[in-house]
């Protein structure tokens, strides 16, 4: 039999033509089997592939152009930042001069930093957002360089990441979530190229990139397992995989300890994280309606704690629906469910830095009823609080794109001082109109995520996942991996809302767009190659 021609595209149906799947030369007796795949010439180099090529130069000055167009008609809407209650304590940890506070200190130190050189909460937004969609160009670049889309895939993706307003109110919120963001898009990023190409400069990147992610947001802890993942499936040698490994460990371990030690010269007790004791008692509390404890079994230091719990139940005992109406938090954010009433009781503060002391002071006690009631109770833990927020993962609250500045027209005076407003009012087009833009992403990221589940369950099941070139199999290895993380680390230890579901929407949007035409793609590549023997 004569060469068989080459099968183009089996990976991505028409959206990544080099994804292909070559035959080796029939031998005899010999199956055939797909070798690597064949990337653009060394010399044609990133920078050169953006600038060079007319398409891609027509799609860099239009995203241009295009971001700050969008940027100053959305300010000219929302002239004010968008302020929740974190909001207020990352700017009062710079205004009491604070060593750590209730969330993590990394980015008042980013908002530090910029008020050095301006004010301006405009140039604030405008730097946040220009952060991100820079990674976003980096990511939709390289996913052109490194995959080849079609396209209407190219575009379909274009315009989810340049035109999609979910960025700008993201990036328009006092809060950590678009640099974390932005850093995360970058880190990911580095695992699509070293699966390219493996160079030392994506492991320092990498590594550098954890270790400033944890100080911005404790949601990076399972960071080094996913750069653990990507660097085993690397093609880098043993040492150079530790190296990398290790790089983003030592800032983390380091933060972690001093963190630790700041905590304890203020409280007492050596925490890192004061708000973990509160949110372990709070996920415990969502069962603790359909248990009967006895306290003698208790530890004896939670016992009034546990009295504070029975009453409340005895005298509200919130509805399933009143618990799912706060994503999580409802032990926390309500003022007379147990934890707040029972730390007013004991303490008082009048700033935020005793108000971060007296946090502290009963976060050991809220950590050990809480551990106690999950350790004691598994299965009802399983019940009433981690399968409440699996639904709450695959289907998102709003919470802060749901409304504006939560609903309220003014800002505390110390927010009013930072940016230097000349009243505490603030203004926008609707305070309502962004929940009824973000309607419809919720449902977006349950569809992506039931659908990408699907396919991959369906590609190892038919084995079609050996079909795929390496590069692609390894880039959907790794991809499926953060993703599983995501969900343990947001079912397990946080608050679901979508704000911090946005970098894993973004990379399921992408894989499944090049999922979504893989069989039809398989399909049309089979009918060549038959028609061509």
């Amino acid at each position: 039999m004569g060469k068989i021609s080459d099968i183009v595209g089996t990976g991505i149906a028409g959206s990544v033509s080099n994804l292909e799947f070559r035959q080796q030369h029939s031998k005899k007796g010999t199956p055939q089997s797909p070798v690597a795949i064949t990337f653009p010439d060394k010399g044609n180099r990133f920078f050169s592939f953006v600038l060079n090529k007319t398409l891609n130069r027509k799609y860099l000055l239009i995203a241009l152009v295009g971001t700050i167009l969008q940027f100053v008609v959305f300010k000219i809407l929302y002239p004010f930042p968008d302020f929740i209650s974190d909001s207020y304590s990352y700017i009062a940890t710079n205004i009491y001069h604070m060593d750590v506070n209730l969330w993590p200190i990394g980015y008042s130190i980013f908002l530090s930093g910029v008020h050095m050189i301006s004010h301006s909460d405009t140039f604030l937004v405008g730097l946040q957002y220009f952060l991100l969609e820079g990674s976003l160009a980096y990511l939709f670049f390289s996913v052109l360089y490194l995959y080849r889309p079609a396209k209407s895939i190219a575009m379909t993706l274009y315009i989810f990441l340049f035109f999609n307003p979910m960025f700008l109110y993201l990036s328009n919120a006092v809060l950590s979530d678009s640099i974390f963001a932005a850093l995360t898009i970058v880190f990911l990023t580095q695992f699509l190229w070293m699966f390219h190409r493996s160079t030392i400069t994506q492991i320092i990147v990498q590594g550098v990139i954890i270790g400033l992610c944890f100080p911005i947001r404790y949601t990076a802890i399972y960071y080094p397992l996913v750069a653990l993942v990507g660097l085993l499936l690397s093609k880098h040698k043993f040492p150079v995989k530790v190296f990398g490994f290790l790089i983003g460990i030592v800032p983390m371990v380091s933060f972690y300890f001093y963190t630790k030690q700041k905590t304890k010269e203020i409280t007492g007790t050596s925490e890192f994280s004061v708000f973990g004791g509160w949110q372990i008692a709070n996920n415990a509390l969502y069962m603790y309606g359909h248990i009967n404890v006895d306290s003698n079994n208790l530890p004896p230091e939670t016992h009034s704690l546990d009295e504070a719990s029975k009453q409340f139940f005895e005298r509200f005992h919130p509805s399933p629906q009143e618990l799912a109406a706060l994503p999580g938090t409802y032990f926390m954010k309500v003022p007379y469910a147990i934890l707040k009433p029972y730390m007013a009781a004991r303490y008082s503060y009048d700033n935020p830095r005793e108000q971060f002391k007296v946090w502290g002071l009963v976060s050991p006690i809220y950590k050990k009823y809480g551990t106690w009631l999950i350790t004691n109770y598994p299965i009802q833990f399983a019940q009433y609080y981690l399968w409440l927020n699996t639904k709450n993962y695959f289907l998102p609250h709003l919470e802060k794109f749901e409304i504006y500045n939560l609903g309220i027209k003014t800002v505390p005076s110390h927010v009013q001082d930072w940016f230097g407003y000349i009243t505490p009012y603030v203004r926008s087009i609707s305070a309502n109109i962004q929940g009824k833009l973000f309607y419809i992403y919720p449902i977006l990221f349950m569809v992506l995520n039931f659908y990408f589940m699907i396919r991959m369950c369906w590609l190892f099941l038919s084995k079609g996942i050996n079909k795929l070139t390496p590069f692609f199999k390894t880039t959907l290895i790794f991809i499926s991996f953060f993703l599983f993380a995501n969900f343990c680390f947001s079912v397990f230890a946080t608050p679901v809302v979508l704000r911090y579901q946005l970098i894993p929407l973004i990379f399921l949007f992408i894989f499944s767009m090049f999922l979504l035409e893989l069989p039809g793609k398989a399909k049309k590549e089979s009918s060549k190659q038959i028609s061509s023997l």
